[in-house]
């Protein structure tokens, strides 16, 4: 039991900075909830700006050295992007034992995963 305890105590302090905290100073729950969808929809829009310049970018590579590949890298990247955050964010709702607060842990979850994700196409 104590060995669970540490596990969940280590991973809420590398899952705990973020959008979670961002929304809970907000308030009540649904007044969280709120702010965390906000949050999702503003790191999405985000993500899919910074998608696609970088599609763009591959693109304008892949017609400069006339070599195809860079384009389509990208959106094997973006698909398994796409899987593992799920994946990952399914967990961070499982690790909610109790389920209380489980649906505001994954999508903090997801738009932490998100804005990781634009930020890093950056370059």
């Amino acid at each position: 039991m104590k060995a669970i305890v540490v596990l969940l105590a280590a991973w809420a302090g590398v899952a705990g900075a973020g959008a979670l905290d961002e929304c809970m100073i907000k308030g009540d729950h649904a007044t969280v909830t709120r702010c965390l969808v906000d949050a999702d929809k503003d790191a999405q829009a985000a993500l899919n700006k910074a998608e696609g310049d970088a599609a763009r970018r591959a693109r304008e590579l892949d017609t400069a050295t006339g070599r195809p590949g860079a384009a389509a890298a990208l959106a094997k990247s973006m698909r398994a992007f796409t899987d593992y955050r799920k994946a990952q964010c399914d967990f961070v709702r499982a690790m909610y034992a109790s389920g209380a607060g489980a649906d505001q842990g994954q999508l903090a979850c997801m738009i932490d995963m998100t804005r990781r994700r634009a930020r890093d196409f950056q370059f």
